[in-house]
């Protein structure tokens, strides 16, 4: 592990709001990797009351982290997670039905070798070893209440009950010392809720929290995306022993990569076997509000708790959550072009069920069975029908989460339900005017040849950035193109060239353009567009979402043959 720098530096807090908003840190006990390809036992200790300490991490095959540790607050930075880089990542890999992690201890942060793990259900049992890094994986489907178990000598034994069926499970155990038992369920709260009962302290946390703002004023978003660079880093609260807190009431945090979180939080508030469609939707606003409270967090020593107060976060994952939160790798939610605190709840139909036990925290129900919405913060009402009938569980703002998965069923892809809730369709009021952002960014065009004619093929180069984590993929992305003169406009979708952005920052991606036959000679416009593959077919199609466009006005010219032949000179 190399410290690249620490420096102190005195700002005034108005100089330390434009960097980051209030965080205050005390001390910081160890870096290991969130990969836990090998556990590293490094310690850092920060004393500083007055002062700001900028913080540069580095090691061989990792992402280096920059971060920030503030004095004047009790809260302790326990643990910073590194992320590896797609060469160095480990090849152990959760497929389906399929589960695997590392065990450690968690004093020393070592590998257990050894350590015996056991996958049990009503009417079958597997048993599998970690390796010396602690590694083990079990090749077995998860049936309906299967419990994990981990044990190692002299430590207690951990026990994982009721695993989601069927997806994936992958998990970091860090077993702490002595005797006797440490149990999670790993129960989802929302799966209660068409069932009538429900985990009263999830309830009350969840109706605990505060509505947004009403939007100062309302920006279509028919251009295309807004330009949007993720957090790299978020901080996470949690209570002594790790656990989950809310508010203020956290007294450890850690440090994560923004996608670290969303792949290892998402299937903390979406249940992992729901619809693809509706977890690749439920990614996106649950990373716009995690990026929103790293730059407006109202807590001292951390950005967000991890307790469903502020957005439910854990270590464990299922590769179903883990898989949609990658495949929209930095897209957040903007409103009026800056990251939104992009609201959710699990049911926002606008009708209390008498009969249902649940408690429905909106109180403005004034849209009605069949709707959704909060008039009375800002959130428009917008007819719903496949949640009717369903009794409001939640606070009617935002996204509907078991909406997501009605509106899955049915065939809407996670664009189709980003829009819908977030900005009606393309029909924006008050807070429902959130627009998905772009991590991409198309700086330049430039083509080949200012002049052509008929049938000819010319080439154009794309020149863009990328802002998104570059230890995942983006896209796939499509390059649209098209020539414009007047009312004529010509397209070329047999070379919309479909690729997936794989490094970050600048990059150039090329694609030809077969100029028809038919074109007649003048001045075209040439349009250019970047789309993302919503359904995966390589093609460009109405329900794609596009991100960036550019026209480049006169950027080409259609000449004849004869034409052409004097331009260059030939003629003498």
């Amino acid at each position: 592990m190399v410290i690249k720098q620490v420096r102190e530096e005195s700002l005034s807090k108005e100089q330390w709001q434009s960097i980051k908003q209030g965080r205050e840190f005390k001390a910081l006990e160890k870096i290991v990797d969130s990969k836990q390809v090998q556990a590293v036992d490094w310690r850092y200790s920060v004393s500083s009351n007055d002062y700001i300490q900028l913080l540069d991490i580095e090691r061989n095959g990792y992402k280096p982290v920059h971060t920030y540790i503030e004095g004047q607050s009790t809260n302790l930075l326990t643990a910073i997670y590194l992320d590896a880089l797609k060469k160095s990542q480990p090849q152990i890999a959760c497929e389906q039905a399929t589960i695997c992690g590392y065990v450690y201890d968690e004093e020393s942060l070592m590998p257990l070798e050894n350590a015996v793990i056991e996958l049990s259900s009503l009417s079958n049992r597997w048993q599998a070893s970690s390796d010396a890094l602690g590694r083990f994986l079990i090749h077995a489907e998860i049936k309906e209440n299967s419990t994990l178990t981990v044990q190692a000598g002299n430590h207690r034994t951990a026990i994982w009950s009721q695993l989601q069926k069927g997806s994936a499970f992958k998990l970091i155990v860090d077993l702490p010392r002595g005797h006797g038992i440490v149990e999670k369920s790993m129960h989802h709260p929302l799966a209660d809720v068409l069932t009538n009962s429900i985990d009263e302290s999830w309830l009350d946390a969840k109706t605990h929290q505060t509505p947004s703002r009403q939007a100062d004023e309302v920006q279509e978003r028919l251009s295309g995306a807004v330009y949007l660079v993720p957090p790299a880093n978020i901080r996470v609260g949690f209570n002594a022993s790790g656990g989950t807190c809310c508010g203020s009431n956290c007294s450890t945090s850690q440090v994560y990569s923004l996608e670290t979180y969303v792949q290892n939080g998402l299937d903390n508030e979406w249940i992992s076997s729901w619809q693809a469609d509706s977890l690749k939707a439920g990614s996106i606003p649950y990373r716009s509000y995690g990026a929103w409270h790293v730059l407006n967090s109202p807590y001292s020593g951390y950005d967000i708790c991890a307790g469903p107060c502020c957005q439910a976060f854990g270590n464990t994952s299922y590769t179903a959550t883990r898989k949609a939160a990658k495949a929209t790798n930095g897209i957040m939610l903007d409103k009026n072009s800056l990251i939104a605190r992009s609201e959710y709840s699990a049911q926002n139909n606008a009708w209390d069920d008498p009969n249902d036990g649940l408690n429905c925290s909106n109180a403005d129900l004034s849209c009605g069975d069949g709707f959704v919405g909060s008039p009375a913060t800002g959130w428009s009402c917008l007819s719903d029908p496949l949640s009717a009938g369903h009794g409001c569980f939640g606070h009617g703002r935002g996204m509907s989460q078991w909406g997501t998965q009605f509106q899955a069923q049915n065939g809407l892809s996670f664009a189709d339900i980003v829009d819908f809730y977030y900005n009606a369709n393309n029909n924006p009021t008050g807070n429902r005017s959130q627009y998905a952002s772009s991590p991409i960014r198309l700086d330049n065009l430039t083509i080949n040849t200012s002049s052509a004619q008929a049938n000819d093929v010319i080439n154009l180069d794309y020149q863009i950035f990328n802002a998104a984590d570059s230890s995942w993929d983006f896209g796939t992305i499509l390059l649209g193109a098209s020539i414009i003169k007047g009312v004529e406009i010509y397209s070329d979708p047999v070379n919309d060239l479909a690729t997936i952005i794989n490094q970050s920052g600048t990059l150039h991606l090329l694609r030809d353009f077969q100029i028809p036959s038919s074109l007649s000679t003048g001045n075209y416009d040439v349009l250019v567009a970047l789309y993302l593959d919503v359904n995966n077919d390589n093609a460009i199609q109405s329900g794609d979402w596009l991100l960036m466009k550019t026209t480049l006005v006169n950027g080409l010219t259609i000449q004849t043959t004869s034409e052409l032949i004097f331009t260059n000179g030939f003629e003498n």
